[in-house]
């Protein structure tokens, strides 16, 4: 059962079927331009959408809201620390800020940034710097965040390689976790080259979880997370996933000529260093939902729902990616017609209420922390199930956008 009781609810408003077309059509069936006040149930994303605890409002209110020098900082820097082990940290508004300001530092044009799966908005930074992103994942369960160790080793010996970004969990398939083994020997292989080993950790609690369920470690969730903070040179993270908070992110890096360049960098473009950009209450609520991201309960309830889901899914004749992964599923639209995803997610909708995400061309469902229950997950799965069976609507591109096609494509019934 879930590890806390809930104190505050808001009522779900369920959104009659004409005016789900109506919505739908104005939307020009592109699930992230629907208007969430018209969405029954949300799993269109995980990021900032989970619910705070009781104490991270309550230190909100608390919190000063000074200019510098921030009380709260001092409590969200000291959390990051002894979870991460890095001597510096420094605080941002969001993981895109994280990468937009890391990668302005760092990359040079022509330079060769490899990873596990680089996230679109990841790519996008990288691309318009003039460098180059390249996936070279490893799909083998049950860690099939992994990265391709031998596709590494022939990249980083023929390639200008600047950078090797692992993505914990991997974000492909819904949150794939990767191994302690591969971050490792990712990491000894890099350093052999001389090659910057980055973190995008903003699911670090998730693939620590994994990594404790599948190896049978008798380690806590937090000295998992030690060890492999271990095998990077810098990380980033966006807490809007697993920092159990609505809005905020941090850098950390062993390189204090790097963490100077970063200060100077954020007091340029954010604010003072000490808030990153940030309200104070935002700092205060970081710090409180970090501490509580490593809590085993709450992760062990929050991945078993995502399975759950995945169960209720199978059992209705639904086809998904296995094994599951930490924040969210895909599910595989039984018609191979073009695209098929942004069809099923809008006929989903248009039947249920529900929308899910498209990624590339596959269908996500992500779960917001601590926000929907089982017999929530049931009626989506149920739901979804129904809408599964039935011959899929057709679509046409009524617009291409070369950048963000998943966000921003619009299309027409055919």
């Amino acid at each position: 059962m879930e590890p806390y009781r809930i104190k505050v609810v808001e009522p779900l408003q369920e959104v009659p079927k004409k005016k789900r077309i109506r919505v739908l059509e104005q939307a020009d069936y592109n699930l992230f331009l629907i208007p969430a006040r018209y969405v029954y149930i949300d799993l269109i994303s995980d990021s900032g959408t989970g619910a705070m605890s009781a104490e991270a409002w309550a230190r909100m209110i608390e919190a000063e809201e000074d200019f510098s020098g921030q009380k709260s900082s001092e409590d969200f820097l000291k959390v990051a620390k002894e979870i991460t082990k890095f001597p510096y940290i420094q605080p941002v508004h969001q993981g895109r800020t994280a990468e937009n300001l890391l990668f302005n530092i760092i990359l040079k044009p022509n330079d060769v940034i490899l990873s596990n799966t680089h996230f679109e908005t990841t790519r996008v930074n990288i691309e318009e710097l003039g460098a180059r992103a390249v996936d070279i994942p490893d799909l083998k369960p049950p860690y099939c965040g992994n990265i391709n160790l031998n596709a590494l080793k022939d990249k980083l010996r023929k390639e200008r390689v600047k950078a090797v970004i692992m993505t914990l969990t991997n974000n492909i398939k819904g949150g794939q976790p990767v191994s302690l083994d591969n971050l490792r020997e990712t990491y000894e292989m890099a350093k052999k080259r001389g090659v910057l080993i980055i973190f995008d950790a903003s699911r670090f609690a998730d693939n620590a979880f994994f990594i404790k369920r599948y190896s049978g470690s008798k380690k806590t969730i937090k000295e998992i997370c030690q060890e492999m903070f271990k095998f990077c040179d810098v990380l980033y993270l966006s807490s809007k996933k697993d920092g159990l908070v609505n809005i905020g992110g941090f850098i950390g890096c062993r390189d204090k000529r790097l963490f100077e360049e970063l200060n100077k960098k954020i007091i340029a473009r954010e604010s003072y260093p000490s808030s990153g950009g940030l309200a104070s209450r935002d700092l205060a609520a970081m710090a409180v939902g970090l501490k509580e991201a490593i809590d085993e309960e709450f992760l062990n309830s929050h991945i078993e729902k995502v399975g759950y889901l995945g169960e209720v899914l199978k059992n209705g004749g639904v086809e998904v990616f296995e094994p599951v992964g930490g924040h969210g599923l895909v599910i595989k639209p039984k018609e191979k017609i073009p695209y098929a995803s942004f069809a099923l997610g809008a006929q989903v909708y248009l039947e249920t209420g529900i929308r899910g995400g498209v990624f590339g061309e596959e269908y996500r469902l992500a779960l917001p922390r601590r926000v929907y229950t089982k017999e929530h997950l049931k009626f989506v799965g149920e739901a979804i199930a129904k809408v599964y069976r039935k011959k899929l609507i057709k679509l046409k591109p009524i617009n291409h956008p070369t950048t963000f096609f998943n966000f921003f494509a619009r299309f027409q019934k055919v």
